[in-house]
């Protein structure tokens, strides 16, 4: 389960090749196919194509809609949504429930969180037991400083999917992030005492990793480090980092590039792994590395430490043009704003 809706476009075509799409959408169907390569402007042209050749209206907006997401332009997306759910005409399948966690994902992103929370709570009326719905609509609460309501969607939550690690260690991170570690580690802890006997070495060291006991977390992610897992790999390399083992993290990566498929975020981690030690144009060969696999989920953030790496390396000129595309691509980076900021005196 990735949660992850509330940020990327993951469940696009899963969704999408479940939907009765007729075999005459053609726009449609390639503008799909293009957002699946997260080439959004392409696919807002096939979309506005099918518009042109008066293909299916609900899946025209809707397509437009996800793409306009992926551009960043939420308020945009949230107008595509609504139109896309005008052409249902009151029936409610599973496309118009989709639509819906993606119209509560836009405004979401808008900061527009009570809108957000009614759609969860609207798809609850009608599916009680979609554990998306409660877990997005804890995340939701949270960000409107509703503590003790977002922990109760989050438990209600945990008892629909119970053996789900996953959604335990996403529920942590939000608490985290909105200054509830402590109460966060607790789900973890607790987690961990009743599933002991039946979780492998990698989901333990996992536990103990985001628990910050990371000697432990070590002991558990080395033992199951041979099984070519990415995500096995990028916890003990980070492992090391909190350890000051910058040497071994870096190790850790590489020996999982030099043995299996190549892997984005490995790359990423390697890269961010080397700046920090001062090996900018190392740094800047793993980022490359990793944009070259193409448009996966962590394109954005090697293309960022990219930017970060030329500065360092003093290539302010490069730097300010890929600043300017990338901030065209993703428009509500703060972060990247000021950093442009910075290459405008350079």
């Amino acid at each position: 389960m990735n949660k992850m809706t509330l940020i990327g476009l993951g469940f696009v075509v899963c969704f999408f090749t479940g939907c009765s799409a007729k075999p005459m959408n053609t726009n449609i169907n390639k503008g799909m196919e293009l957002l699946e390569q997260m080439d959004y402007s392409g696919a807002m042209e096939s979309f506005e194509a099918a518009l042109v050749y008066k293909e299916d209206e609900q899946l025209i907006y809707r397509g437009e809609g996800l793409a306009n997401m992926g551009l960043g332009n939420y308020e945009e997306a949230a107008n595509c949504l609504l139109q896309s759910i005008s052409y249902a005409d009151g029936n409610v399948t599973n496309l118009e429930f989709d639509t819906n966690y993606y119209l509560a994902t836009a405004y979401y992103k808008q900061g527009k969180y009570e809108e957000a929370e009614k759609i969860y709570t609207a798809i609850l009326a009608l599916r009680n037991k979609e554990t998306d719905a409660y877990y997005l609509r804890a995340c939701t609460l949270l960000k409107e400083g509703y503590y003790e309501a977002a922990v109760k969607d989050f438990e209600k939550a945990f008892s629909l999917e119970p053996d789900n690690l996953e959604l335990v260690t996403d529920a942590f991170l939000e608490m985290q992030a909105a200054g509830f570690s402590e109460e966060g580690k607790v789900y973890l802890q607790e987690f961990l005492t009743k599933k002991d006997k039946q979780l492998k070495d990698a989901q333990k060291g996992t536990i103990y990793f985001y628990l910050e006991d990371y000697a432990n977390a070590r002991t558990y992610l080395d033992g199951a480090l041979n099984q070519g897992n990415p995500e096995v790999s990028l916890i003990l390399g980070r492992t090391y980092e909190k350890l000051g083992d910058m040497n071994y993290a870096m190790v850790v990566y590489q020996t999982y590039l030099d043995s299996n498929a190549p892997d984005a975020a490995i790359y990423n981690s390697l890269g961010v792994c080397l700046m920090n030690q001062k090996k900018y144009q190392e740094a800047l060969d793993a980022f490359q590395a990793g944009i070259d696999l193409g448009n996966t989920a962590n394109i954005q953030s090697l293309k960022y430490n990219q930017i970060v790496a030329k500065e360092f390396l003093g290539h302010f000129a490069e730097a300010k043009s890929l600043m300017q595309e990338y901030l065209a691509a993703y428009p509500d980076d703060a972060k990247a704003k000021q950093e442009y900021e910075f290459l405008q005196t350079r």
